[in-house]
């Protein structure tokens, strides 16, 4: 009974308190009422319940044991419920925090077994969680998926129209990063929407009225202003495009993030692999975990866990499992990222009415993907600079741009896709098209990045909408005023239905459109930023203007050349001054990925990043491979770590191994000089069938057993993920370095700080370094290959292989 008090204090209460004031967490999945009931309830009784099992199957074998056994585990909730508390109220950071919480819990043990009345208490607070558990489940916001009931799926009128419909939502797409100077959809940047700006109409001056999908979507869904806090479920909009065509036409839909089609309507299409938060209990229980990472973990290490700020959900994976990209028969790659080809396929032709639709998270983070329709990262990587939503530092902030437009490139040939799929199939000519996306995106430094406020709302509230009615073949640009949500009446209107409720937006076609208008989005507590449209197109101008100096218009290479002395970009090093290496030298994270490249394959490691050592101040950096200045970049400040990163051309990798060097920027005289760091270039190979590892110029001998450890691996559609832990078997210390080798060769590297901390039951396990990433097929053997994939942990002067899980393919 006493741990399962201090279990609800220090894990369940912290945990349904949040998420029951989230339930966004739980819809977005497709969560059933039964699911969460389950779930709070094993949050609730299954760790003390664990525990007390443990404590049971000990005592039958040793008393004394068991009751130090359950002492410990009452040090340890006591200590969580410390660290809560200090990481809730910042009074103490970092090791401090975690050292007083230690003796938070000592202390409360040693209370515990000495005091009558602290056990006394405890048996007090006996119904605390059961009392934890009826406040989730009937108190809090949660309670209406808990009680939810599937409205009738039935159509709001009937339809007498066989044009097919189609709508495909973006997701994080500013309307200024399509134009040109003429403020025309750039049409060698971006020439898939070029391609319908040319069949269709253009509202160039459309806006969005909300910033967060989950609120946003549904708007555009049923035509109604946003409702802030409204979840994005069937029980909530019983009104949408769905239940309006849904009696006489097929849906072929995909919705990511929410659920307004009832399950009736839309069973065939909503299934776990098209959602970008899977309803399944390996995401779900890694979710939960993240989550409560966040609440005990104290500044600065919660900088170092999976952000929760930017989705609702897949905190800790990137990607959904689907097939990236399809090579094409002329070579090229097809992108099919985060839904594309699924939706692609299910465009079939038929002439029976159907509703194609789709929500695409493109070009929203994480950003991994390029214009050629590859991948450049193995794992989603986080946006420097940025805390609580807000660009603190102009570089980061121009990093952020950059990985944006690159991806809102594959965005384009995304769309290309679709577009290509609709004509082949003879749909498009006859269809109502319509693209838009529900927000934009904002990189103005001191300003957030999707919160409206007044300093940004040109960035968040203009978004594309085009429009092509069936037979259309000549666009044209309406700049009148027009919001995303006008888009079902617009649906109505053109198939010739009379809405059967009343929406807030109006029918695009057939209107008269004012010149001018207030642009308003709404906020999460109800408040309402707004400005005259007129002024927001002025702002939207010189954001034009400024966004064209710094990566010019037309083709996607000019997006590379940014960062100081971007005029060193695409010179040999043999035509400039270089200097001799210093004391200073570099660590390139994943270095080995740059040894064996497929520039044919679905992935290309053009995102470097690493570290100076020793730390000191900040420095610019000239970044060299094959002998060429590929890209320019400037260090940042990192948990006490100078860091760099950059984006390389693709061009600038060839096939195989790829030389890189690191260069500190100088001027001399008024003239630039590169000074040479050392280290740059080190690369890994293992010696003697496994007996030494060779970094450089340096020799590890391989011991077994010296560091311990488990390597898991699972194939998944993007690639091979590979888990596990590791620690120094006698002082029980976290590696610094894992190498996975192919043979000899080294196809990846993780240094420490890169590597998740291992934890159990969502809890931090001290001494473990945990790990999980994920290598592209490229970079191994296939399992039937006969080739062995082994996985050293270093640390120090220490190498040793780790164990193997029972189905590790390569065993």
């Amino acid at each position: 009974m006493h741990l399962a008090v201090l279990s609800a204090l220090a894990l369940a209460q912290p945990v349904l308190d949040i998420l029951g004031r989230n339930p966004a967490f739980f819809a977005v999945r497709g969560s059933t009422g039964t699911q969460i009931v389950l779930f709070a309830v094993a949050i609730t009784l299954g760790l003390p319940a664990l525990l007390l099992l443990v404590e049971a199957l000990v005592n039958s074998v040793a008393p004394r044991v068991a009751d130090v056994l359950h002492l410990l585990f009452v040090a340890a909730l006591a200590a969580l419920f410390a660290l809560l508390a200090l990481t809730r109220t910042e009074a103490l950071t970092d090791g401090a925090a975690i050292a007083a919480a230690a003796a938070f819990g000592v202390l409360a043990a040693g209370a515990y077994r000495a005091a009558a009345v602290a056990r006394s208490f405890l048996t007090v607070l006996a119904p605390a969680p059961l009392v934890f558990l009826a406040l989730f489940l009937f108190n809090s916001p949660v309670s209406d998926l808990v009680l939810e009931a599937q409205p009738a799926a039935r159509a709001a009128a009937p339809v007498t129209s066989r044009t097919p419909v189609v709508l495909i939502v973006l997701d994080e797409v500013s309307t200024v990063s399509l134009m040109d100077r003429r403020q025309r959809v750039d049409a060698v940047r971006f020439p898939n929407f070029a391609a319908l700006a040319g069949d269709s109409t253009w509202y160039r001056s459309a806006t969005t009225t909300y910033w967060l999908s989950e609120v946003a979507v549904p708007s555009i869904f049923t035509g109604l202003e946003p409702v802030p806090g409204r979840l994005p479920i069937a029980s909530k909009y019983p009104n949408s495009i769905f239940t309006l065509l849904g009696q006489s036409y097929r849906m072929r839909t995909i919705e990511t993030l929410t659920r307004v089609c009832p399950r009736e309507l839309c069973r065939k299409t909503q299934d776990a692999e098209t959602q970008a938060v899977p309803n399944t209990a390996r995401s779900f229980a890694s979710d939960v975990g993240t989550v409560y990472l966040h609440l005990v973990v104290p500044d600065p290490y919660d900088d170092r866990l999976p952000p929760i700020d930017t989705a609702w959900g897949n905190f800790g994976r990137d990607e959904e499992a689907e097939e990236e990209a399809k090579q094409r028969s002329s070579g090229e790659i097809e992108p099919c990222g985060r839904n594309t080809c699924r939706f692609a396929e299910l465009i079939d032709g038929e002439t029976r009415p159907t509703l194609y639709l789709t929500h695409a998270l493109l070009p929203h983070v994480p950003y991994v993907y390029l214009p050629s329709g590859r991948r450049y990262a193995v794992d989603a990587r986080l946006l420097r600079g940025i805390d609580n939503g807000r660009w603190l530092e102009s570089w980061p902030a121009l990093q952020g741009y950059q990985r944006y437009l690159l991806q809102l490139g594959y965005t384009d040939r995304a769309l290309g896709v679709v577009l290509r799929r609709l004509r082949e199939t003879g749909v498009f000519d006859r269809a109502l098209v319509i693209v838009t996306a529900d927000h934009g995106v904002g990189f103005r430094v001191g300003d957030q990045r999707r919160l409206p406020t007044p300093g940004n709302l040109d960035e968040i509230a203009f978004v594309p909408l085009f429009v092509k009615l069936p037979g259309q073949r000549t666009g044209r640009i309406d700049d009148g005023p027009a919001r995303n949500f006008d888009i079902v009446p617009t649906i109505a209107r053109v198939l010739g239905l009379t809405l059967p409720w009343r929406a807030d937006g109006r029918s695009l076609v057939g209107r008269r459109a004012a010149r001018n208008g207030t642009v308003t989005v709404l906020k999460q507590d109800g408040s309402r930023v707004s400005a005259p449209l007129s002024t927001l197109r002025a702002r939207r101008s010189r954001a034009l203007e400024e966004q064209i100096a710094t990566f010019g218009t037309g083709s996607l290479d000019r997006v590379y050349r940014i960062g100081p002395h971007r005029e060193l970009v695409g010179r040999d090093i043999s035509s400039l001054a270089v200097l001799p290496a210093r004391s200073t030298r570099v660590e390139l994270d994943g270095r080995t990925l740059l040894d064996s490249v497929d520039r044919a394959s679905g992935f290309v490691p053009t995102f470097l990043e690493g570290r100076l050592l020793p730390a000191g101040a900040r420095r610019d950096l000239a970044i060299a491979l094959n002998g060429r200045v590929a890209a320019v970049t400037t260090t940042f400040d990192q948990h006490g770590q100078t860091r760099f990163s950059a984006l390389v051309p693709e061009e600038a990798l060839r096939n195989g191994r790829n030389s890189v060097e690191v260069f500190s920027v100088e001027k001399a005289g008024g003239a630039l000089r590169l000074v040479r760091l050392r280290g740059s270039d080190v690369s890994f190979s293992l010696l003697n069938g496994g007996a030494a590892i060779r970094i450089g110029a340096r020799t590890l001998a391989v011991r077994a057993g010296a560091l311990r450890g488990v390597v898991r691996a699972k194939r998944e559609q993007t690639g091979w993920v590979f888990s596990g832990w590791a620690a120094q078997r006698t002082a029980n210390r976290r590696v610094d370095t894992l190498v996975v080798f192919v043979g000899d060769r080294a196809v990846y590297t993780g240094r420490a700080e890169n590597l998740k901390p291992h934890a159990i039951l969502g809890q931090p396990e001290l001494g473990k370094t945990g790990f999980e990433f994920e290598l592209p097929p490229s970079l191994l053997p296939t399992t039937q290959s006969g080739q062995r994939v082994r996985v050293f942990a270093l640390r120090g002067p220490l190498a040793s292989e780790l164990r193997y899980d029972a189905a590790f393919p390569w065993g």
